[in-house]
């Protein structure tokens, strides 16, 4: 990975533990000087964790079959429901109590899109709009996300905090997940000096409606620090601000990023077709190109990751011969030169 131009190497504190982490960082030093390559580390906290939990009907299976049109229910625990109702648990407490009748449920990165049906005491109903799979079902541990809800849960959780310490120690870099506003960011700030003398440079991860909101704000505020940084993570983002509006959402960022002069880290599926099967999508070819208007491009691991750098690195040594970033050049085009040439010719003779 060093060899072929990775040069951050990313932990995901969502996964694994403490001791993990340290072999990775371990193993990279080690690599790093066997090839003479630098690579910085950047950790990611956690965050609020909403994910699926299933408690009745299907909790030994770990998933249970659903349809479009069916109401389930949203509860915090299995009391009171019959043995065939279908309960999942948000994993987070208060959650439920903050729905309101009509707001959208995202289940799986969005493949399932519900709406809140009836509110009670302590449970939900939601009744599934539509389910974008061929396997219609509702699996233990994937995402939910609520994107008219006002939850107001800490974007900084009691298991970030446990790990800061490990994370100020070896990290360069930290990302801040599912930031909201200036005051999340001042939390952290707080947070990190009550633990360590040495601070991570913070990133700042644009995953919610919020965060798009007040990203005026955090810049002003993050730009306070001498290194700082935002990364556009598609994954959640999409689904909170709907996939229709990522193209605009994206565009937007980058945007305000380059007049505030701070670094942005493109984030999230990128060429992840080629990365699983070896053969990217013509779609996923444009998206990489886009990508090289941001400062840093993430991609996930997977089978053929050397594949995906060589073709980054191939795409963006190409697009950056007609532009800067952001900034067309506007050099002759080969295609058109090809044309001119010929045409001069075919008049001299």
């Amino acid at each position: 990975l060093l060899l072929n131009g990775m040069n951050i190497a990313r932990i995901n504190c969502a996964h694994d533990d403490e001791a993990t982490w340290a072999r990775m960082i371990q193993k990279l030093r080690k690599a790093v000087i066997k090839t003479g390559k630098s690579c910085k580390i950047y950790m990611d906290l956690a965050g609020p964790k909403i994910r699926t939990r299933i408690l009745n009907k299907g909790a030994k299976k770990g998933k249970v079959k659903v349809k479009e049109g069916q109401i389930i229910w949203l509860a915090e625990n299995n009391t009171g429901f019959d043995k065939d109702d279908i309960v999942i648990c948000p994993n987070e407490t208060g959650i439920i109590g903050l729905l309101k009748k009509g707001d959208r449920v995202y289940i799986d990165d969005g493949i399932i899109q519900a709406e809140v049906y009836k509110i009670k005491e302590d449970r939900a109903s939601i009744r599934i709009v539509r389910i974008a799979a061929s396997k219609k079902q509702i699996k233990e541990g994937k995402g939910i996300n609520f994107p008219d809800s006002d939850l107001n849960i800490s974007s900084l959780t009691s298991f970030d905090i446990s790990v800061l310490p490990f994370v100020c120690e070896y990290a360069d870099m930290v990302g801040y997940s599912f930031i909201r506003e200036k005051s999340d960011l001042l939390y952290l700030h707080k947070v990190i000096s009550e633990i360590s003398d040495k601070e991570p440079s913070i990133i700042i991860k644009i995953e919610t409606p919020e965060a798009v909101i007040n990203l005026p704000e955090l810049l002003l505020e993050g730009m306070k620090s001498e290194v700082f940084g935002v990364m556009i993570a598609r994954g959640d983002l999409a689904v909170e601000i709907g996939f229709e509006r990522m193209g605009e959402i994206q565009e937007e960022i980058l945007w305000i990023c380059e007049a505030a002069h701070t670094p942005v880290i493109w984030a999230t599926q990128v060429l992840e077709t080629m990365n699983k099967s070896g053969m990217a999508t013509r779609s996923e070819i444009t998206d990489a190109v886009k990508a090289g208007q941001a400062e840093c491009v993430m991609i996930n691991k997977g089978l053929h990751t050397i594949e995906v750098i060589e073709t980054l690195k191939d795409i963006h040594q190409r697009t950056s011969e007609h532009r800067s970033k952001k900034r067309f050049i506007f050099r002759p085009l080969k295609i058109a030169k090809k044309f001119i040439d010929e045409t001069s010719q075919t008049h001299i003779h």
